[in-house]
């Protein structure tokens, strides 16, 4: 259910006339009639008004359901068995070593398959040393992310997971026999690049972290804040969470805090896209229901059409994905480009593209090149 349907459900409930919720929220009349009759929606800023007018919270305004606070007498059951977890946390914790002690190096000449060879073409264009972006990758891997893939490990002492954090799939194969770590292949699946739903049962869902650093912890409560770095395509993102404590090594989070504060990065990001001729509450922005394409976190040219292409694809009506595809073709035209820039751009832009499984990217990318 989109945002202004919730709303006006709400009233409903709530016997609230629409002149009676515009006074408590403090919103113009023809603003709210606009969400009605045009489908617009209410901008972010507005959402706190909104949901004290209605006597509710901001996360039940936008659909999301309460975060159980750890309490100090309960511990959340983790949906994994012990095994499991205990295969993730060693498989997580030497990675991460590995990385840390400078014990991993990246080979070109193997398993360089097409997919791998779209992944590393981004780093290229951006100008990011691979090695470099694979070791903090891997530094801040979670054990959470990843599953190990038996059947892709090929020779004796191979290690190989799959990030399904990222939903678009990166594996990776360690040699663990060599004195360095090679990094045999390190690529994204080539079928889902594009933003898409969460699966409901995602929701309230705790999951097993390795602490990057403790932020506050209580006594009285048994409970902490703690800090993680999150890569999201090429960038590194400070996330602070509230925590359980769960064993010697670890914590339990409710994925959905890493979730919305990844997510509320790129909806600044978008909303800085955003010119002055174009209302960026009339678009639906980016929720917890969604996840991003890797590619939409680098608040650089390549990332920002990236992401204005996912702003397109999630939205549910006509007039939005008007707006948002005005935003997208405003943007292509307002980058100042030499020829030569323009063709790599595009050339990138289509490889990276090239697999994926939206039946409309071909349109996108041919209004992105109408307008560069």
């Amino acid at each position: 259910m989109l945002i202004r349907e919730r709303i006006f459900k709400i009233m409903e409930e709530k016997h609230m006339t629409q002149k009676e919720f515009d006074k408590l929220a403090q919103i113009p009349e023809s603003t709210v009639s606009d969400w009605k009759k045009k489908g617009n929606t209410p901008s972010a800023e507005k959402l706190a008004d909104i949901s004290a007018a209605l006597g509710i919270t901001v996360n039940e305004l936008l659909g999301i359901e309460p975060v159980d606070y750890l309490s100090s007498d309960e511990k959340p059951a983790l949906e994994i068995p012990d095994t499991e977890l205990l295969q993730q946390k060693m498989l997580a914790y030497k990675l991460r070593k590995l990385a840390r002690l400078d014990r991993v190096k990246y080979d070109s000449e193997v398993d360089c398959s097409e997919q791998m060879k779209r992944q590393l073409s981004y780093l290229d264009y951006l100008g990011i040393d691979k090695l470099s972006f694979i070791k903090i990758y891997l530094s801040h891997i979670q054990p959470f992310m990843i599953t190990e893939m038996k059947s892709q490990e090929k020779f004796e002492n191979a290690i190989c997971v799959l990030d399904r954090f990222y939903r678009i799939s990166i594996y990776i194969k360690v040699d663990a026999t060599q004195n360095e770590e090679v990094i045999v292949s390190f690529h994204e699946n080539h079928k889902n690049g594009i933003a898409k739903k969460n699966p409901a049962a995602w929701k309230n869902h705790y999951v097993y972290v390795f602490a990057d650093s403790i932020g506050s912890y209580v006594p009285t409560k048994d409970s902490y804040t703690i800090n993680l770095f999150i890569t999201r395509g090429v960038s590194t993102f400070p996330i602070n969470v509230p925590a359980k404590k769960y064993d010697d090594e670890g914590f339990l989070v409710n994925e959905t805090y890493i979730q919305n504060a990844l997510i509320d990065v790129a909806n600044q990001y978008l909303e800085d896209l955003y010119t002055a001729d174009l209302d960026f509450s009339d678009v639906e922005v980016f929720s917890s229901l969604q996840q991003l394409s890797f590619t939409s976190y680098g608040n650089d040219s390549y990332s920002n059409i990236s992401l204005l292409i996912d702003s397109i694809l999630v939205q549910h009506d006509l007039y939005s994905r008007q707006v948002a595809d005005a935003a997208l073709c405003i943007y292509c035209n307002s980058l100042e480009l030499l020829e030569s820039d323009k063709r790599e751009l595009l050339a990138t832009l289509r490889e990276r593209f090239a697999v994926n499984s939206s039946r409309v990217m071909p349109e996108l990318l041919e209004r992105v090149e109408m307008n560069l």
